[in-house]
């Protein structure tokens, strides 16, 4: 992942599913990871289904408020 961009969550699909949306509202476009999509479409198996979500570092602070508060 490029270093403009900054982890700030890590979990579920639910979870990952609503904090998407929630970032979109605001305006930010947020970067999501799923590492077990990537090893099945290799054909790999994985039982884990944890995604990441990324945002730019500029959007980082004001992401990590609306994450706290919907968690």
């Amino acid at each position: 992942m490029d270093s403009d961009y900054l982890c700030v969550f890590y979990g579920n699909h639910v979870d990952t599913l609503n904090i998407i949306s929630s970032l979109n509202n605001i305006n930010i476009s947020p970067v999501v990871e799923n590492e077990s999509e990537s090893a099945r479409l290799a054909g790999f198996c994985t039982f884990d289904d944890k995604k990441k979500i990324y945002v730019h570092r500029d959007e980082y602070a004001l992401a990590q408020e609306l994450i706290k508060s919907l968690l």
